[in-house]
């Protein structure tokens, strides 16, 4: 359900200072916001759904820039988009509960071999039938070599096959046993089997065709048309889906308050007040994921080989002040690579604490007594105040000698860092997430020796990685990965932030607005009519 009010997990601080929207006439405004304005209003006349349809409209930072392909990245943003499209056997809500999607069962039969149980009268928008061939037919692409470039089928790299039991069950094998398969299969959706066959992934991409509660009419660039699909399973209570790419937070901000938008994604913590005293509702959404700022600890010449250095920057920086100060205490400081209520959180892991002089300490010992530079790239407007934590972070390390440059690049190019390497400084902001599984295991594949364009590496946490993943023991397995996370902190692989604080403005014409982690629940949402 929609919250009505503010929700916060921690102790709050007096309120932050409203932000005002000046009129078209007042002298403090840039052309910019101007141009962004007008840009809206000429949305709203001329790109608007035909009147006596029934739309829900959201406003985001960006469209998938993979267009429908569902398996190229495991980022937020794309999901936000795909849950409406298609779907996965299994979803997990904001507790870690696992509920049935396309999977009504589940069961293993050895510790490399389930079965999965399939909900039957399920089509997909293209008439096709969902059954067991639908699993296997994605399954077999993502764990074959066309696959190789799909962010997502790193995921599920431990599935070594898939096969029909009948139509409405499925046997999938791993090559060890993976006590937590089903989480994993939260992040795959599943694609009309017949249609991805004949047109490949890119094909597939220029024309999604999914069992959600839509189907793409239209696709621009700056814009998305979706209409009802009726014969869905989850079959949607409005007529029309409108997906606006607003990348600057102050047109999202002004496409609510105009109405040309329901939801706008990502808000400004400093615009809540103001959009609170208009009468719109704020929805913090469930963290899945700790931000942090990842080191090069490979290059030769790095300083963030040095394990002092990496403590003394986590030293260095008061996320207290961040979280506070920036993000209005909607979170916390991070203790390490998982958030609460994700499998191997340990709640008695303490944050680094803000001490400079510790930090200036460890850098002499480390031979940088008189500090060093490097650059940092990362994206902005992808989350609540992430270019001013990125200016605080900088502020907060110059004190103690180290410069940072700040470089803004483009949320596509820091996955193609990830992906294939090619850093052009020594740290990316980015993320530990476990979106969809809640499972720390899942982020650690990225920010570990096994990962094909590395940037950590540490012997020991690779060794409790693979124990990990060899037990068939759910407690044994949660034990181990709270141990990973401990060591992580203690290694300080990264610069560990906050868990990651998205924040959704909600029009009050909106009812039944209750997202599960990234997972926007298209099927239950309505809104009164204008």
């Amino acid at each position: 359900m929609i919250l009505n009010c503010r929700y916060r997990a921690f102790p709050h601080p007096a309120p932050l200072r409203a932000a005002t929207l000046p009129t078209p006439g007042e002298g403090n405004r840039s052309l910019r916001e101007l141009l962004v304005w007008l840009s809206i209003l000429f949305a709203a006349v001329l790109l608007a759904p035909p009147i006596d349809a029934k739309t829900f409209r959201l406003g985001t930072t960006v469209l998938p820039e993979a267009r429908g392909n569902p398996y190229k990245t495991t980022a937020t943003t794309p999901y936000i988009f795909f849950t409406a499209l298609f779907d996965p056997l299994v979803v997990i809500d904001n507790e870690g509960a696992m509920h049935p999607g396309l999977a009504t069962s589940w069961e293993p039969v050895n510790p490399t071999t389930w079965h999965f149980h399939l909900r039957p009268g399920v089509t997909f928008s293209n008439g096709e039938p969902f059954n067991a061939e639908a699993v296997k037919v994605t399954l077999d692409f993502l764990i074959s070599d066309a696959a190789i470039a799909q962010s997502v089928a790193r995921d599920v790299e431990f599935i070594s096959g898939a096969r029909v039991i009948d139509d409405l069950t499925v046997e999938i094998t791993t090559r060890a046993p993976e006590i937590f398969l089903p989480r994993y299969l939260a992040g795959i959706n599943i694609v009309a089997p017949r249609h991805f066959t004949e047109l490949g992934l890119d094909g597939f991409a220029l024309d999604p065709i999914g069992t959600g509660p839509f189907k793409v009419d239209d696709w621009g660039p700056e814009r998305a048309l979706l209409s009802a699909f009726t014969d869905s399973w989850r079959a949607p209570k409005v007529d029309a889906l409108e997906v606006l790419a607003l990348p600057e937070a102050t047109a999202r901000l002004q496409a609510l308050q105009t109405r040309r938008v329901d939801v706008a994604t990502n808000i400004n913590i400093d615009h809540i007040p103001a959009l609170e005293a208009d009468g719109f509702m704020i929805s913090p959404r469930n963290p899945t994921r700790v931000m942090i700022i990842a080191f090069d600890t490979v290059s030769e010449n790095s300083p963030f080989r040095d394990v002092r250095v990496r403590q003394a920057v986590n030293y260095a920086v008061n996320r207290q002040a961040i979280v506070d100060g920036l993000l209005g205490g909607l979170t916390k400081p991070a203790s390490g690579p998982a958030a609460p209520g994700e499998v191997g959180y340990d709640p008695d892991l303490k944050p680094y604490p803000y001490d400079p002089d510790r930090a200036r300490a460890l850098l002499a010992e480390a031979g940088y007594a008189d500090g060093f530079s490097f650059v940092k790239e990362g994206p902005t407007g992808q989350l609540a105040a992430d270019a001013a934590v990125a200016q605080q972070v900088a502020a907060d390390l110059a004190r103690v000698g180290i410069n940072m440059e700040v470089r803004n690049v483009t949320l596509g190019q820091i996955i193609k860092y990830m992906t294939v390497g090619g850093w052009k400084g020594l740290a990316i902001s980015t993320d530990f997430s476990t979106a969809p599984s809640l499972d720390a295991m899942r982020s650690f594949n990225r920010h570990t020796c096994s990962w094909p364009a590395k940037w950590f590496c540490d012997p020991e946490i690779q060794g409790l990685i693979d124990e990990a993943r060899a037990t068939f023991d759910a407690e044994r397995r949660t034990e181990l990965t709270r141990q990973i996370v401990r060591r992580y902190h203690d290694v300080a692989s990264s610069l560990f932030l906050y868990p990651a604080v998205s924040v959704e403005g909600v029009n009050p014409r909106v009812r039944n607005w209750a997202p599960w982690n990234d997972n926007f629940r298209y099927d239950i949402l309505d809104v009164d009519e204008n």
